[in-house]
């Protein structure tokens, strides 16, 4: 009887712990499993915690600034004003026998939306030269005339375009067209000098400013973060340079506006 006890002693100790430990989590997700499983489950729940997450859902491509161009893009404006009004070719034709004059600028443009974007410009026109007065039988009169004259435009513009990458192949860059209205603001200033370099000497100045409108359409080649492009544009602006006399200079109510030939190099942000 001695020997009975104590094995049913022995019993218990054994098959108590197994009955009276807490369950674990293994335990509730599978009300079946029995504590004395617990070892197994334990080592198969650290080899599934090693296996990888499974992602559901497609992975979104990464965008690029050159792919969506959400940011601000800068570009460097260089290229030739052609004014439409005889008056200004006359009297910049010291600066350039065709009456194109240089002109440099820059500019900032924001994204609307993937159909539309607004622009700010500020462009500078500035030439200066000499010209010399002929006879009607084409020998020189002695008389010169010195000349410069500069132009200063605020420009803001609504541009239209397709969305990014409309006309992509593919490859790294795709082209990019644009079309574009807006208004300006303008200030032109002029002074020529009517001399015989020796003792005649007249001067003349004036100074005009005016608001006017523009047109333009251009398409640029978008690479990763900057752009190469050409644009052409038509802007007519009214100014008023007052009283003074013709012969050596602009008077009066004047359209300073003509066509725009650009090259332009743009950055992306």
């Amino acid at each position: 009887m001695k020997s009975l006890n104590h094995c049913l002693l022995a019993a218990a100790c054994v098959l108590l712990p197994v009955f009276t430990a807490s369950r674990c989590a293994a335990q509730d997700t599978d009300r079946l499993l029995h504590a004395g499983m617990l070892g197994l489950t334990m080592d198969e729940e650290s080899e599934g915690a090693k296996a990888p997450l499974a992602i559901s859902g497609p992975i979104d491509e990464e965008k690029t600034r050159w792919s969506d161009r959400s940011g601000a893009v800068i570009r460097y404006r260089i290229g030739g004003l052609k004014y439409k009004n005889d008056v200004m070719t006359a009297m910049v034709k010291y600066a350039s026998d065709p009456g194109i004059v240089p002109l440099l600028g820059v500019s900032v443009e924001g994204s609307l939306s993937d159909y539309f974007s607004a622009r700010g410009t500020f462009d500078l026109i500035y030439g200066f030269g000499t010209f010399q007065e002929d006879r009607p039988d084409g020998t020189p009169l002695g008389i010169w005339i010195d000349g410069e004259f500069a132009q200063l435009s605020l420009k803001y513009t609504a541009l239209f375009h397709l969305p990014p990458k409309t006309f992509s192949n593919g490859k790294d860059g795709y082209f990019h067209p644009y079309l574009g209205l807006g208004v300006e603001f303008n200030w032109f200033s002029q002074t020529v000098d009517v001399n015989d370099r020796a003792d005649i000497s007249v001067v003349y100045s004036s100074h005009a400013n005016g608001f006017g409108v523009h047109a333009l359409a251009g398409v640029e080649y978008v690479l990763d973060g900057w752009s190469i492009g050409l644009e052409l544009a038509w802007s007519a602006v009214e100014v008023d340079f007052g009283e003074g006399d013709a012969s050596i200079g602009v008077v009066g109510p004047t359209d300073i506006g003509g066509t725009t030939a650009l090259f332009t190099i743009g950055y992306d942000f």
